[in-house]
């Protein structure tokens, strides 16, 4: 789990919280915002893959939830007078009907699956710590988001470090997919980074904001991007391991609320993203596991 930082004096600094402890752990926490005094704390820590979620729910809401009371703890301890900009999900929103899309800021929480609880939970555990601690919050809640550096568990990169080692002969020319039909709100890491950062400058305190797109785009439509850039012909295969639980068919969000507050808005075009993200798997694939000849 990494931790971000804007010490005192605006330097940026990249930190493991687990060279310190779990996240869960308070008093590590603290000990880690003493080492690193911050003014600004971007509380990310947490375990992301929403499918996995379902297999290991206790420790979901352990990290997701209780760590966040971890974070806000240590902050009351050490920065009291530090931003916290609290990363939660659009998931949060749950199953949200047509009629009613693109969702905003104050729609109900309906939270469907164990990870979607457990950011719901972070959020009411955040705003009732912070009433009564006088901690400055902001929570933003990012939709679905893709971009070279994303780890495994999310579709686009899934999708892209299957097509990079099929390319580089290390699997058989197969991919597998879970539901292609749904439609998804997606927004580039980088342009996700700025939203971040335009939170903590310029959002109000305990206020919430939506970081997406605006727009759906189909599962399908990000898969036949990534074969389309392929070097080699690929099959697709249905994977019902890859099927969840709870899935919605189309789901997107409003970014009004911080365009007009954070001036904010994405920029970089999903094409690009995908294109960068393959080209990102691409080189791992062949840094790691070296191809002969």
């Amino acid at each position: 789990m990494r931790g971000f930082t804007l010490n005192a004096e605006g330097n940026s600094e990249f930190h493991s919280v687990s060279d310190y402890g779990d996240i869960c752990d308070a008093g590590h926490m603290a000990d880690a915002m003493a080492d690193h005094p911050p003014d600004t704390v971007y509380h990310l820590a947490g375990l992301a893959a929403v499918g996995d979620a379902w297999n290991q729910r206790r420790r979901v809401f352990e990290v997701n939830t209780l760590g966040t009371g971890a974070c806000l703890e240590a902050v009351a301890a050490t920065a009291p007078d530090a931003r916290v900009i609290l990363v939660s999900s659009g998931l949060v929103y749950g199953q949200v009907a047509a009629a009613e899309l693109p969702v905003v800021e104050d729609h109900p929480r309906c939270p469907r699956g164990p990870y979607a609880a457990s950011k719901a939970c972070a959020e009411i555990l955040a705003a009732e710590f912070c009433t009564s601690h006088d901690i400055d919050l902001v929570i933003v809640r990012p939709f679905n988001f893709a971009g070279p550096g994303q780890g495994l568990g999310f579709v686009s990169a899934d999708f892209a470090c299957q097509v990079a080692r099929i390319e580089a002969g290390l699997d058989e020319a197969r991919i597998r997919v879970g539901n292609l039909e749904a439609e998804r709100d997606f927004t580039d890491v980088r342009d996700l980074v700025e939203g971040l950062i335009a939170s903590a400058d310029r959002g109000e305190a305990s206020a919430t904001y939506n970081l997406c797109s605006g727009t759906a785009v189909a599962i399908k439509s990000v898969l036949e991007t990534l074969l389309a850039a392929a070097t080699v012909d690929i099959q697709v295969e249905a994977d019902p391991e890859r099927l969840r639980p709870a899935d919605m068919p189309r789901f997107v969000g409003s970014n009004t609320l911080a365009s007009d507050d954070l001036g904010w808005q994405p920029k970089i075009p999903f094409a690009q993203t995908l294109t960068d993200t393959l080209a990102w798997w691409r080189l791992r694939v062949r840094e790691e596991q070296p191809i002969d000849g």
